[in-house]
C-alpha cells in the first residue's frame, strides 16, 4: 500500500449509515448487487409493452443510421495503414472536407476535453458488443480501448520514462495520406478516408492546458500533445473503468480482449499514480518532466483545482471525497481516503456546483465512479452509503428545490435523462416517473436522428464541401442555429429536447450491467436489443 499523505478526519456523518443492510456473498467480480436497496415509488409504472415498443423505436433508429458503423467511420485517430498502433477516439475540434470519394477529418484544435464523449462511446460500445456480439461494436470497443490507452502511451517520453502512466489531455498524432476503409480490417466497403493534425501542431500555452511538439514518443515518434490531463474528463474515465473487467472477463474475441485488458491495466497504473501522489494528477512539461498539477497556478494567479482532490480538504475533509474513493477503490481495491458517507453534503459540492453548471457532472460521474468501483471490489458497506448518496443526488436534481444549481438550465432536462440511464448501471432503481423522463429524451433523439441527412458523407446524395464536427455534449450554446448546423455537420446536433448523438447507445449498459436493481421500474427491454438482426422497423 501507498504511504498516501492523511486527509484530515472528517466528523462522522449522520447518514453514513449508521444501520447498514444485510450484505450477500458476492464473487470476483459481482453479478449481482450485494444488498438490497429501494426507494420510494414515484408515478404512475410504465407498462411492459410500451417498454418495449420504446425499445424497438431506439433499435429501428440505431439500424436505420448504422450507428456503430458510422462512428467506426468518422471516429480518428491512428489507422493500420500506417504500419503504427492503431486506434480511434472522437475527437472535438475536427471538421470533415468531402471531395468527390474522399473524406478528409481536419483536426484544428487542442482537444481539451475529448475524453468525456470518448469514455461514453466507449462505455456504451463495449456494453453492445457483450450484449449483441456484433462485429461493429466489437471493433469499436477495442479501437476506443487503444484510444484510451493511446493518451498514456502517447505521452512517454523516451523509452525510459521514469512517469510512463501519466495521462495527456490530447496526443495529436501525423498526417495520415488517403487510405481505404478495406474489408480485411474495418469490414468497410473500400471508401476513401484522410486524416489531418497537423493543423493542430500549434503551440498554445493556456491557464488549464499547453500544446508542444512531443518528439520522443516510443510509441508514434514524434507528435504534438496537449498536457495538463484535468479531471473534467477524467470523471469520465474512472466511471467507465469499473466495467472493463466484465469486459475482460466476458469478451469472446482475443483481439477485444488483448486491447481492453491492456486498457484496464494502463488506467489502474493511473489511477495508481494519482493516490500515490496525494490525490494530484500529474502531467508532464514540454521536456518530459514529470509534475504535480498545482491548487494554485502562480504564472496565471488564480486557482485553477484542474488536478487534484485534496485542494479543499482543510476546508471541508469531505470535500471531493467521492473522487478519492473512486480512484482508491480503481487503484488498490480499498478505501484509503477518509470516511465519505454517502458522497453529499460537502461544502465543495456546494460551492462547486454554484460556480458552474460544468462542475455539477464531474460531481455526480465520480459519485457513480465510486458505487461501481466499490461494488466491484465488494466494499459493501463504502458502496451501500455512496449508493444511498447516489439516490439523495438524483432526487435532488429531478425533484429540485427552489435554487437547486443547475436545474434551470436549458439542457438540464436531457442531462438528466442519461444521468438516469447511467445511474441505472451502476445500481440505482428507477421510478417510473424517471422512466416516462428517459423515455421522453430518447424517443425524440430517435425522431431527429433518423430524420438527419448525413449519415454518410461518402454517399452521392451529400455534396462536396466542408462539414462541422461541433455537437452539443456540453453546455455551450450552438454557434448557429440548428437547422443551420445539421446541414452543415458531420453528426448531428440534437435539440434541446432530445438526448446528444454520442449518449444514444448507452441503454446498453443497463443491459450488460452485473449491477442492475431488481427493485427499479424497467425501462428497456433488454431482449429486443440482444440481436441487431431484428433492429430494422417492421
Amino acid at each position: 500500500m501507498p504511504d498516501v499523505e492523511p486527509v484530515p478526519d472528517a466528523e462522522p456523518v449522520p447518514d453514513a449509515g449508521d444501520e447498514l443492510p444485510e450484505f450477500f456473498d458476492v464473487d470476483f467480480p459481482p453479478r449481482k448487487l450485494a444488498f438490497e436497496f429501494e426507494r420510494p415509488p414515484v408515478g404512475e409504472p410504465v407498462p411492459a409493452e410500451e417498454v418495449t415498443a420504446f425499445t424497438r423505436r431506439v433499435a429501428a433508429t440505431l439500424h436505420e443510421v448504422g450507428y456503430f458503423r458510422w462512428l467506426l467511420r468518422t471516429s480518428t485517430g491512428v489507422d493500420p495503414s500506417t504500419g503504427l498502433e492503431s486506434y480511434l477516439a472522437w475527437h472535438n475540434d475536427v471538421r470533415a472536407k468531402k471531395s468527390g470519394d474522399t473524406v478528409t477529418f481536419e483536426h484544428v484544435g487542442h482537444e481539451h476535453n475529448m475524453w468525456i464523449p470518448s469514455a461514453k462511446i466507449l462505455s456504451a460500445a463495449m456494453s453492445a458488443y457483450l450484449h449483441t456480439g456484433d462485429w461493429e461494436a466489437a471493433k469499436l470497443t477495442e479501437q476506443y480501448c487503444k484510444g484510451l490507452t493511446a493518451v498514456v502511451k502517447g505521452f512517454r517520453w523516451g523509452q525510459d520514462d521514469p512517469a510512463p502512466w501519466l495521462m495527456a489531455r490530447a496526443i495529436l498524432p501525423m498526417d495520415q495520406e488517403d487510405f481505404i476503409l478495406d474489408d480485411d480490417f474495418w469490414r468497410d466497403d473500400g471508401r476513401k478516408k484522410r486524416v489531418e493534425f497537423s493543423a493542430s501542431h500549434t503551440e498554445a500555452r493556456r491557464w488549464n492546458a499547453r500544446t508542444f511538439p512531443w518528439p520522443e514518443n516510443p510509441t508514434w515518434d514524434s507528435i504534438w500533445v496537449t498536457n495538463m490531463r484535468s479531471k473534467d474528463d477524467v470523471r469520465a474515465i474512472s466511471r467507465v473503468v469499473p466495467f472493463l473487467h466484465y469486459l475482460v472477463e466476458d469478451a469472446e474475441e482475443d483481439w477485444v480482449r488483448d486491447a481492453c485488458a491492456e486498457t484496464l491495466e494502463t488506467m489502474e497504473y493511473f489511477h495508481k499514480d494519482i493516490v500515490d501522489e496525494d490525490y494530484f494528477i500529474r502531467t508532464k512539461d514540454r521536456d518530459g518532466v514529470a509534475y504535480r498539477l498545482p491548487c494554485v497556478d502562480p504564472e496565471f494567479e488564480q486557482n485553477t483545482d484542474l488536478g487534484s482532490y485534496n485542494c479543499f480538504t482543510s476546508i471541508d475533509p469531505l470535500n471531493e471525497c467521492c473522487a478519492r474513493l473512486a480512484t482508491d477503490m480503481i487503484a488498490y481495491g480499498e478505501r484509503l481516503t477518509n470516511d465519505c458517507g454517502t458522497c453529499t453534503g460537502s461544502i465543495f459540492d456546494m460551492f462547486a456546483s454554484t460556480a458552474h453548471v460544468y462542475n455539477i457532472p464531474i460531481l455526480w460521474d465520480y459519485h457513480m465512479a465510486a458505487v461501481a468501483a466499490s461494488l466491484l471490489h465488494r466494499r459493501h458497506p463504502e458502496a451501500y452509503r455512496a449508493m444511498v448518496g447516489l439516490a439523495e443526488r438524483i432526487d435532488s436534481y429531478i425533484h429540485p428545490a427552489p435554487g437547486e444549481p443547475g436545474t434551470d438550465h436549458r439542457l438540464w432536462p436531457s442531462r438528466m435523462a442519461h444521468l438516469l440511464v447511467e445511474a441505472a448501471a451502476v445500481g440505482l432503481p428507477l421510478t417510473a416517473h424517471e422512466v416516462r423522463h428517459v423515455h421522453q429524451y430518447w424517443d425524440q433523439a430517435a425522431i431527429e436522428f433518423s430524420e438527419w441527412p448525413n449519415w454518410d458523407l461518402w454517399d452521392d446524395s451529400v455534396p462536396d464541401g466542408t462539414y462541422r464536427g461541433w455537437t452539443n455534449w456540453d453546455w455551450g450554446n450552438p454557434p448557429a442555429p440548428l437547422d443551420e448546423l445539421n446541414e452543415t455537420s458531420f453528426r448531428p446536433i440534437s435539440s434541446d429536447d432530445a438526448v446528444p448523438v454520442h449518449w444514444f447507445a448507452t441503454l446498453f449498459e443497463y443491459c450488460t450491467s452485473p449491477f442492475r436493481n431488481p427493485a427499479g421500474e424497467a425501462f428497456v427491454d433488454c431482449e429486443v436489443l440482444r440481436d441487431p438482426s431484428t433492429w430494422a422497423a417492421d
